[in-house]
């Protein structure tokens, strides 16, 4: 009972948590159709759902009118089970909504009808987890754009700087070619730790061979490695399996190769991963922080946090210093507060300018089919045939089934004539009788 009069105040009274001024009603008007959407989804956030167009009717090429709902309007319920589906999703036939018309006398576009109503609770709480409500904030943005110029750097510093090799070794000027610098400093560290082994040939065969490494970890102890190598192949294995955690070759593995004078590695053992060379596919993907726009901003933000840290860190030193700043912050909040409202307080028109003679002139929008089984769909006319057939054949059967039936009863009741026939006896009549009556 209490869960069901939790979920009826979470339908019925969807606004007891929303600010007046954010509430749609019938007569607001707005300088452009972006401006009557955008106030539209700041209350689908406030309230705790999320919105779609629903359709647009155009004149030409101007839009005439447009309708706004919950995204769960409708009755189209997805067909995959709850069990095998992550985030199972169902409309529930939402009658939220708003029509926003324009008015051409005007310029302006006003809020002809309002639909406040919700078939489903609504969850302010965790309104910024739909998909539509979902923001990064400004400091995490700039912690991606600050990512993202130091892997530019970093690309930028392994194409145009090199680090020296501190010997002349043929395969470790092939890591030096391909790697990234933080990778090759890895290596370095294998080549460095090479010469503490030592090897010795266990086994060999038809170009197989079986090595011993023993490594030195301290002044009496030696950790010992079996490693194999294949000359046919160019392929070398460790029993330390470094290569396959880590993707380089151990120093176990490198002395092996030195041992058996190999100048050049196998491209297996070269990773593209770890490469210099590789194209940072990411960096390529369009995103909302490298939108133009936020160039400014996120200019202006890096200069107000620069000021604010300064200013945070001398505050801190006393309680005094610190309620000195935070009624400073208060007051130039209510400051800011007042400019941002009075500036939108003059870019919206007023109920009054607005003319509502046309808004009669708004008609439903027309009905689209967008869901359920198409009319014309693909395969219906070759259905359509097999059960013409499968039809045809029915009533083929049946046909004969009757037949068969009708020809059974005729032969039977010929059986019973003749049987009753066989009885009499016929006598073939004289010249001069006329008993038949001929």
């Amino acid at each position: 009972m209490g869960v069901f009069t939790v979920l009826t105040r979470c339908i019925l009274q969807p606004l007891s948590v929303v600010d007046d001024e954010l509430v749609p009603k019938v007569g607001m008007t707005f300088t452009t159709l972006e401006d009557a959407g955008k106030f539209y989804r700041n209350y689908a956030k406030a309230a705790g759902f999320s919105t779609r167009v629903r359709c647009t009717n155009r004149k030409g090429n101007e839009i005439k009118n447009q309708l706004i709902t919950c995204s769960r309007e409708g009755k189209w319920k997805s067909k995959i089970s709850p069990t095998e589906k992550t985030n199972p999703t169902a409309s529930l036939n939402c009658p939220a909504r708003i029509y926003i018309h324009t008015l051409k006398d005007v310029g302006a576009w006003i809020i002809s009808k309002v639909v406040l109503d919700h078939s489903h609770p609504c969850c302010p709480s965790k309104a910024e987890m739909l998909k539509q409500h979902r923001e990064l904030s400004m400091s995490i943005r700039r912690t991606i754009e600050n990512n993202d110029e130091a892997e530019r750097e970093s690309d930028a510093a392994d194409f145009h700087t090199v680090i020296p090799c501190a010997t002349k070794s043929s395969i470790k000027a092939q890591f030096q070619d391909a790697y990234t610098h933080a990778k090759f400093r890895e290596v370095q560290a294998q080549f460095r730790g090479k010469a503490n082994c030592i090897t010795r040939l266990k086994n060999s065969a038809l170009g197989y061979s079986v090595y011993e490494v023993g490594e030195q970890v301290s002044s009496s102890i030696f950790d010992k490695f079996a490693v194999t190598y294949d000359s046919v192949a160019a392929e070398v294995k460790c029993q330390c399996l470094l290569f396959k955690s880590r993707g380089i070759l151990c120093r176990h593995a490198l002395s092996v190769l030195s041992f058996e004078q190999v100048s050049q590695v196998s491209p297996r053992y070269i990773l593209e991963r770890w490469s210099k060379k590789v194209k940072r596919r990411h960096t390529h993907i369009k995103s909302s922080h490298d939108e133009p726009l936020m160039e400014p901003r996120s200019k202006r933000f890096d200069q107000l946090v620069f000021r604010s840290q300064n200013i945070c860190e001398f505050a801190s030193e006393s309680e005094e210093l610190t309620a000195i700043l935070h009624r400073a912050y208060d007051n130039v909040m209510a400051e800011m507060e007042a400019l941002k409202g009075k500036r939108k307080g003059t870019s919206s028109l007023s109920h009054e300018d607005a003319n509502l003679e046309s808004v009669n002139e708004l008609q439903s929008p027309p009905r689209i089919r967008t869901r359920g089984r198409p009319k014309n769909r693909l395969g219906s006319k070759l259905e359509k045939q097999i059960a013409n057939s499968t039809k045809k054949k029915k009533t083929k059967v049946l046909s004969e089934i009757n037949l068969f039936d009708a020809a059974s009863v005729a032969h039977s009741s010929c059986s019973q004539y003749q049987g009753q026939v066989i009885n009499y006896q016929f006598r073939v009549p004289a010249a001069g009788d006329n008993s038949l009556g001929v």
